[in-house]
């Protein structure tokens, strides 16, 4: 593979590299969004889900992985010239291997970053790792929230068994998710913590 690599001419390549780096950059900032959820929807859909989330996390990371991908392709073909040009053999095929290698773990990890809620707690798998954490409903002593100062949007929750947090992003405007999160808080009667930015933290109960 290696000696192919090496071997493929410049010249030839340069206009499927080229295109190829160009769509990866400009589709990077659009494409990620059907990805993940497309691909998500694949591995994990279950109808026991009350709400399902991607954090945006996972759509930048995806897209960043893209454009890490075109990066390589550039690099590739600008040194590849640049020996073709001093007629010297080319030693960067194995680097570039490992550097367009890199790309698969962010992929995955993008895809494998989402939170969930069903009637048994909230589960979360943070962009980091491929092993998911789970807080039963009854196991939650702690729930936060973290709020927009500048007009009291609510932006996350973050529920705590005292040993471990999952973050669950939060949209008023997505149903199921302020419905879930709203019905479980009633039930359990867990005393919801503010926090903002900059004004410390304000206790508040439902």
């Amino acid at each position: 593979m290696l000696n192919k690599i090496r071997n493929i001419d410049a010249d030839t390549v340069t206009p499927y590299i080229s295109t190829a780096a160009v769509l990866l950059i400009l589709s990077a900032f659009f494409f990620p969004a059907i990805a993940v959820m497309f691909i998500q929807d694949m591995l994990f859909f279950s109808y026991d889900h009350w709400s399902f989330l991607r954090p945006s996390e996972a759509y930048i990371g995806f897209g960043a992985a893209m454009i890490w991908v075109a990066i390589v392709l550039l690099s590739f073909l600008f040194t590849k010239m640049h020996s073709e040009r001093k007629d010297t053999i080319y030693k960067f095929a194995g680097l570039h291997v490992v550097m367009m290698a890199l790309a698969v773990p962010v992929f995955a990890l993008s895809i494998y970053h989402y939170v969930f809620l069903d009637e048994n707690g909230v589960t979360g798998n943070s962009f980091w790792t491929f092993s998911e954490e789970h807080i039963s409903w009854d196991e939650v002593e702690e729930v936060t929230r973290l709020v927009d100062e500048s007009n009291k949007a609510v932006l996350s929750y973050t529920f705590s068994d005292g040993e471990k947090s999952i973050t669950v992003p939060y949209n008023s405007r997505e149903y199921e998710t302020r419905r879930a999160i709203l019905s479980a808080v009633q039930m359990y009667e867990w005393e919801v913590t503010d926090i903002f930015e900059d004004a410390g933290t304000v206790p508040i109960t439902f």
